[in-house]
């Protein structure tokens, strides 16, 4: 009896050895990008013509959010149809904001248009936040139509949204315009870091051009301290 017990306990003491003797590796967390790096994120024209298979011309450059609520008060649909409105961003804390306005040809009657966005925020938890908001207004936007007479036009636009593509990081979504001048376009909005990245792509026909843009930034973005 003892000799067995002295068996089993030479095997318990064994077992014991084997699990202290775990490695752990340390987790690496990624360096937070700068509001002064952002300019640096967004694609190159060559880049964005490779991707909408057509010469693009940059049109203009912000930094600064814009106001389209006596448009669309809608404020789920405003952050679609719209990149970087002061409804939409003020309110998220957002350290910096860049974007840039190219098209083809450079002309109000375009036949591609692509808005491209970066935002900053001081931490990955409120980049998060946001895409979380940002979701739940999406997807009550999915399967929408939305109505509008803009000023100085006597015929109206018709958006429709279609139905919302959600991952745990990127969301995207198709709108189709009808009226003058009306174009299929994706929209495409993602989180990496701490850097929302917010993407418009607009033509003659669109599949994910938008989606391949937000990649291409985050490509960009590093991976790691």
């Amino acid at each position: 009896m003892l000799r067995h017990a002295a068996v089993v306990l030479a095997v318990v003491t064994a077992l014991a050895g084997c699990s202290s003797s775990t490695t752990t590796h340390p987790v690496t967390t990624p360096k937070p990008v700068p509001a002064a790096a952002l300019d640096g994120l967004l694609p190159s024209v060559a880049d964005a013509s490779a991707v909408m298979g057509a010469p693009m011309t940059p049109h203009k450059a912000f930094s600064t959010t814009s106001d389209h609520r006596d448009l669309l008060p809608n404020l789920n649909c405003l952050g679609i149809w719209q990149i970087g409105e002061t409804a939409i961003y003020g309110p998220s804390g957002f350290t910096g904001l860049r974007g840039q306005v190219l098209r083809s040809p450079d002309t109000e009657v375009w036949n591609f248009f692509v808005i491209q966005a970066v935002a900053s925020y001081a931490s990955v938890a409120a980049a998060r936040k946001f895409f979380a908001d940002s979701a739940d207004r999406w997807d009550k936007c999915s399967n929408h139509r939305v109505n509008m007479i803009s000023v100085g036009q006597r015929q109206s636009t018709t958006f429709l949204f279609g139905a919302l593509n959600k991952t745990d990081t990127e969301l995207t979504i198709p709108v189709n315009s009808t009226g003058v001048g009306g174009r299929a376009c994706q929209r495409a909005l993602a989180v990496d870091n701490n850097v929302i990245i917010d993407v418009a792509a607009c033509g003659l026909t669109i599949g994910d051009q938008a989606s391949s843009l937000v990649s291409k930034i985050e490509a960009a973005i590093p991976a790691k301290s």
